[in-house]
């Protein structure tokens, strides 16, 4: 089950993002839980909220939170440099999972950074760049995230391919003796499922060699990474959720257009991918909305004025259509000075003489047949209006008989600016309207009822396995039976991750999940732990146990020839890495 934004969805999500905050005022800053969410103020259009949950995700949410009565220090002083500053920009840092938003006024800016990868973090920062607060303080091998230092971003995990050409592409991959799939995610800055989704599209077996495909298949694999990149360039088409029919038809995936590596699972299709997260996410108990009669009564009246801007916005746009037809025509009679002329002499001539207009409709007919150039102009006459409707470089132009060309272009022209006028006045009551909808922001107001939840997020999906959150945030998951052991391996071990198994008989499966950066040592050594300690080794009372860890390429349930695997058995090919003596035990 996908548990956070790749890279790919978050350059897709920032188009929405930015043409909704460019501009924009913050107004207000939340915290529920581990979700931040910056109210947001867009002159002319009102508010909307734009949720952070560091680690995980940025979109635009429609779900209305209860907001703390005593925000803490970080809100706090967020809040203080935040709120009521302009947003300047709203970016993606290099194809990375991290947003950097930057707000200002006159006398000052700062920069709000969203790190949407491990952990997660969010860090304010001057306009030097220098770390003011941050939700998390942390040293590392590469960079130093503590106050009154610049901050430093983290060194690029892969190379950009959609900046390369073929031959570049060729040169970054074509050496490597690794499967695809596992030289696609460590040479590229792209996660397993968009790196899956390009073997899909190139007809390659993810596992396969590197060294293995001939010349035909490297032109795929390299025609499939320009042609997902050309995707990620033309944004987001149909953003969808995907769900696993074996599992309760819960949802397994959110992606922000089409993945062909999804055809076979039944899908929603949203309207923007904002929603698509949101309804993925859902809302936690600690994130409840209060749904009072008071709140009710304003959300109906927004309702009511959200469809007068409507019908206002349609009356102001077939305005401004008219104008311009108008002023169009009356350009065409003037580029058309002579035809027109001939028309309407010819009109008047056949109407001081007597000539009925059934006469004079029969005329232009037979006029029509033979190929009369003026006569073909003629779409219709309207005698009762005393008009004749022309074409006029494949525009309709009424024409009145009695007036001159000239009169009838400044006919036009008035025409024109009277509607213009009238569009005029339509944006002023549109722009009076959208002011009395952004008074009425339900979010601020205090209910003391009970609060009744809008919807409560489904558990994790891991959360049906043994599982826990590794010291250096990687997520390690292990089977309680040997069905569990079956799924875990088959359905939830990615090409990235690692397999563990304790040298001990009655052992779970156990995963490391890993989205980009390998783990490291410790993160191996407790994974081992577990995999020991939930094996039979603490029934038999042994106080030590040894496990290995391989990679995903290494794990098979097909037997060798001739041989038998019983269900759910698995066989390990190649070298194991072990780690010895474990002890056997468990920390809560």
């Amino acid at each position: 089950m996908k548990d956070s934004m790749s890279n790919v969805d978050i350059r897709i999500m920032m188009d929405e993002v930015q043409e909704a905050a460019q501009d924009a005022f913050i107004k207000n800053v939340y915290q529920y839980g581990d979700v931040f969410v910056l109210k947001v103020y867009q002159p002319g259009e009102g508010t909307f909220q734009l949720l952070i949950e560091p680690g995980q995700r940025i979109h635009i949410t429609n779900y209305r939170r209860v907001a703390p009565r005593m925000p803490g220090k970080f809100v706090s002083v967020l809040r203080k440099y935040l709120r009521d500053r302009r947003i300047l920009s709203v970016q993606q840092y290099e194809m990375d999972r991290i947003v950097v938003i930057e707000v200002g006024d006159e006398e000052s800016s700062h920069k709000l950074v969203a790190e949407l990868f491990g952990r997660g973090n969010l860090l304010l920062l001057d306009e030097r760049d220098v770390i003011f607060i941050a939700l998390h303080y942390k040293k590392m091998r590469d960079r130093d995230l503590v106050p009154k230092e610049i901050y430093e971003f983290p060194p690029q995990r892969g190379a950009n391919a959609f900046r390369m050409n073929e031959k570049e592409i060729e040169n970054l991959i074509a050496d490597s003796d690794a499967s695809v799939i596992r030289t696609l995610t460590r040479r590229l800055n792209l996660d397993s499922l968009s790196c899956e989704e390009i073997c899909t599209l190139a007809g390659i077996e993810p596992g396969s060699r590197m060294e293995d495909l001939d010349e035909g298949g490297l032109d795929e694999l390299i025609d499939a990474i320009k042609r997902f990149g050309q995707k990620i360039e033309k944004g987001v088409h149909e953003p969808r959720m995907v769900y696993d029919e074996e599992e309760n038809s819960e949802p397994i995936a959110f992606v922000p257009f089409r993945f062909e590596v999804f055809n076979e699972h039944s899908q929603k299709v949203f309207d923007s991918f904002s929603q698509a997260l949101d309804e993925y996410y859902g809302v936690t108990e600690e994130e409840m909305d209060q749904d009072s009669p008071d709140i009710a009564a304003l959300q109906k009246e927004r309702e009511r004025l959200k469809t007068i801007i409507e019908k206002q916005q349609e009356n102001a746009d077939e305005l401004l259509q008219r104008a311009e037809r108008l002023r169009n025509a009356g350009e065409l009679i003037y580029t058309h000075f002579q035809t027109v002329t001939d028309i309407l002499e010819t009109i008047r001539k056949a109407r001081a003489d007597d000539i009925s207009w059934e006469e004079i409709r029969r005329t232009i007919e037979e006029g029509k047949k033979q190929d009369n150039e003026t006569a073909q102009r003629i779409v219709s006459i309207n005698p009762s209006q005393g008009e004749v409707t022309v074409d006029l470089r494949g525009q309709e132009v009424v024409l009145d008989v009695r007036r001159t060309p000239q009169e009838n272009a400044s006919r036009a022209y008035e025409g024109a600016k009277r509607a213009e006028h009238k569009a005029e006045g339509a944006k002023k009551q549109i722009d009076k309207t959208r002011e009395k909808l952004s008074e009425l922001d339900i979010s601020d107001i205090e209910d003391t009822k009970e609060p009744v939840p809008i919807k409560i997020r489904k558990k994790r999906w891991y959360e049906k396995y043994r599982w826990f959150i590794s010291s250096e945030d990687y997520l390690v998951i292990g089977g309680r039976d040997a069905r569990t052991n079956e799924r875990i391996a088959k359905k939830h071990m990615g090409p990235n991750d690692v397999f563990l198994h304790a040298a001990v008989h009655g052992a779970p499966y156990t995963v490391i999940k890993v989205p980009d950066k390998a783990p490291g040592e410790q993160t191996l050594w407790e994974a081992a732990q577990f995999a020991v300690t939930f094996s039979r080794a603490w029934q038999d009372g042994l106080t030590a146990g040894d496990a290995y860890w391989v990679n995903p390429e290494q794990v098979s349930f097909t037997p060798p020839s001739g041989e038998y695997l019983p269900s759910g058995a698995v066989m390990i090919y190649g070298n194991k890495n072990y780690v010895k003596n474990v002890p056997v035990a468990l920390k809560v």
